[in-house]
């Protein structure tokens, strides 16, 4: 290996080396720092490496790309400068690494094949992109370009390192030590992608998934329950009123322990912006959390929606994607959605069929002629939907 390209690749190393470090930085800001500030590259809605690293997309394995790079580019450097090492005495067995530049080829043009979807991934799946990952990026194409030489093709060079290797485990005690290193690395992702222990973002995405046993009685955006239940129950609610979030709870318990209920949630935004029946402010951003909840209802998505915006209580728009990401919304649609003239529309309506029923509060329930204003105990909740609905108390579900 000449000078001037162990000085390149030695360069371009260290620059890789620094961004994913910076990288880790605002992983651990985004996903385990409660009150830190935002990352310098979370410019805008489309800039925000901050967003990126709070999807499942930011983690393999259970362990951040940002560590994979950290890891990418010490064997960069440790392969820019094997041939040096192997003289020492000790490090004698590093001989079984023949040709090093045809390695940090291979690695480099496979790493940036793989940087190039994760880069699709990030403009079109998430919508947002993160400026360090693609300075990596092509800091992996650069690095592969300075390691290509003439003595191989692009096919040759992942060839002869297929073949250096399996030579490297013909000889046992090396076969030995992989396969112990092997085994070690593999009980550590194991460790990492079942205890999610470095990947919140999934922990978060199963915690929400685990809840879907409550939606397989969808029929119908904002419906839950059986299509033909004979006890229906229409609430009013607003996303920004505690005791609607009790009673988002409560109707989830029936719905799951009778059998003959189906729930239709109704929004009633309590914001001025929307609702003209608002004098003063108050409720700020339920109108934006309706946009979103009727948007995702158009994905067939509305009641995994209602759950973040109640239990997550996102306060803007960044934050109500934030949440949508962990879960398997197209999220242009749904951004789309949410501010289309369309879905204001349906706010209009929704407002008026509250007007129409003489709706004074939220939330308020509907049973037949019967309504039902605010929520006390589960207890007591359940025995007025009994009651009302005229169920019989052994017809659980």
């Amino acid at each position: 290996m000449t000078k001037t390209r162990r000085i390149i690749l030695t360069v371009l190393a260290l620059i890789g080396l620094a961004l994913s470090i910076e990288l880790c930085v605002v992983y651990y800001n985004a996903n385990f720092a409660v009150n830190a500030h935002p990352s310098i590259c979370a410019i805008n809605d489309m800039v925000d490496c901050d967003s990126v690293a709070r999807t499942s997309y930011s983690q393999f394995f259970g362990i951040p790309l940002s560590l994979w790079g950290v890891l990418l580019y010490f064997i960069f450097l440790f392969l820019t400068y094997v041939d040096k090492l192997k003289n020492i005495k000790f490090l004698g067995f590093l001989n079984v690494f023949k040709n090093p530049l045809a390695y940090i080829f291979s690695i480099g043009l496979f790493s940036f094949i793989m940087s190039m979807i994760l880069g699709c991934i990030s403009v079109f799946k998430i919508n947002s992109i993160c400026i360090f990952c693609f300075m990596t990026y092509f800091t992996n194409l650069l690095i592969a370009i300075t390691a290509k030489t003439k003595d191989y093709s692009v096919i040759g060079s992942f060839k002869q390192s297929i073949i250096d290797f399996i030579d490297a485990l013909k000889i046992k005690k090396y076969a030995f030590w992989f396969s112990l290193i092997l085994l070690a690395c593999i009980s550590v992702l194991v460790y990492t992608s079942v205890s999610n222990v470095l990947s919140p973002q999934i922990a978060k995405q199963i915690e929400f998934k685990n809840q879907s046993k409550y939606y397989k009685g969808i029929v119908n955006g904002n419906e839950m329950g059986p299509k033909d239940a004979n006890v229906i129950v229409n609430e009013y609610m607003d996303f920004n009123c505690p005791r609607c979030l009790m009673a988002h709870i409560y109707l989830h318990r029936i719905v799951d322990e009778f059998e003959n209920v189906k729930v239709v949630q109704h929004n009633l935004p309590l914001e001025k912006a929307c609702n003209h029946n608002m004098q003063s402010e108050g409720h700020k951003n339920s109108c934006l959390k309706t946009s979103y909840a009727l948007a995702a209802a158009k994905q067939n998505m509305y009641w995994e929606m209602a759950d973040i915006l109640f239990i997550e209580n996102p306060e803007n728009e960044k934050e109500i994607l934030e949440k949508a990401r962990l879960l398997d919304f197209d999220i242009k649609k749904l951004k789309d959605d949410a501010n289309s003239e369309e879905v204001k529309q349906e706010i209009q309506d929704s407002v008026k069929n509250a007007d129409s029923n003489e709706i004074v509060g939220t939330p308020t329930l509907i049973i037949g002629i019967n309504k039902i204003l605010g929520v006390g105990t589960y207890p007591e909740f359940k025995e007025k939907i009994i009651e009302l609905g005229g169920i019989e108390k052994e017809n659980h579900g």
